[in-house]
């Protein structure tokens, strides 16, 4: 089986229609029939079933249509890195917000000798994009070990209850005394919602946020105006904790952490590029960790 005659299968089942099939590619309608043909003697079977006008898919032709794509992407691949000498690599790196903010700068710093773009995003929407092939690689705190897909650690990030001393002067709390407070959250599914919710699951408490927001920052800027507790990052907050803006408020028996991993589709061709490409991402993962 040819590259072009699968494309001309595809083709075919776009258009329903071999005339409008060889319209559209420029060729004869003797040639797409050719072609067709040509593919169900390969598979012994019948891709098609003519009704009235149009061509419909049979069931193996179906079957095959779910393959189509992916196997013209791979020749695509093949082809690329057959010829990747003599032409730049480029890829996209899609990240959560979260990561974008405290991670995102010192890879910059690090690549700028390669030719990369960036996606902030949800986790969901960055994994979707991924298994879409929209992007590369993906930096978040998903590990679903979905079949397909390469997780490679990368980092902890630690999260701490803050508050300003305006709201509460206490430097420690007990698990109850903490949810009756006024908490300052990111919406569901976010890292830090996730490590807080983990940590009163043995609770068996319902978690009800006074504010509940997409933006870390708009989190810092209520908690230093004394609206309530926060969960947030600890390296964001630095600043605002060296000139005393928040403190940081230790509860018992919790240990907010999240890891985070680089992900990649298991089928993505490993060049030289792209692995230097991981390797660059790791080493900047490892001096975020000291």
């Amino acid at each position: 089986m040819s590259k072009r005659t699968l494309e001309i299968f595809v083709e075919v089942c776009d258009q329903q229609s071999m005339s409008a099939a060889a319209q559209s590619l420029g060729m004869s309608q003797p040639a797409i029939s050719a072609a067709v043909s040509s593919l169900e003697k390969e598979y012994d079977t019948k891709l098609f079933i003519r009704r009235g006008r149009t061509l419909q898919l049979s069931e193996q032709g179906r079957r095959l249509r779910q393959y189509a794509d992916v196997i013209l992407e791979q020749y695509d691949r093949a082809w690329d890195s057959l010829h990747e000498q003599h032409s730049e690599e480029s890829y996209t790196i899609a990240m959560t917000p979260l990561v974008s903010e405290l991670f995102l700068p010192s890879v910059i710093k690090s690549m700028e000798d390669t030719q990369l773009s960036f996606i902030s995003s949800e986790s969901e929407t960055i994994m979707n994009m991924l298994k879409e092939h929209q992007c590369d690689i993906v930096i978040a705190d998903h590990n679903a070990d979905e079949t397909g897909f390469t997780y490679i650690p990368l980092y902890k990030e630690t999260f701490v209850f803050a508050a300003s001393s305006q709201y509460i002067k206490e430097d420690s709390l007990g698990m109850n005394a903490l949810l009756s407070k006024k908490l300052l959250l990111r919406e569901k599914g976010a890292g830090s919602r996730q490590a807080f919710e983990a940590a009163v699951m043995k609770k068996s408490v319902q978690v009800r946020p006074f504010v509940e927001s997409v933006s870390d920052l708009s989190l810092i800027t209520l908690a230093q105006s004394g609206a309530g507790i926060a969960v947030l990052p600890q390296r964001l907050i630095e600043k605002s904790l060296r000139k005393k803006r928040l403190h940081t408020v230790k509860v018992k028996g919790t240990d907010l952490k999240r890891q985070y991993y680089l992900v990649y589709r298991s089928d993505m061709h490993m060049s030289e590029g792209f692995s230097a490409l991981i390797q660059k991402i790791r080493d900047c993962a490892g001096k975020e960790d000291k």
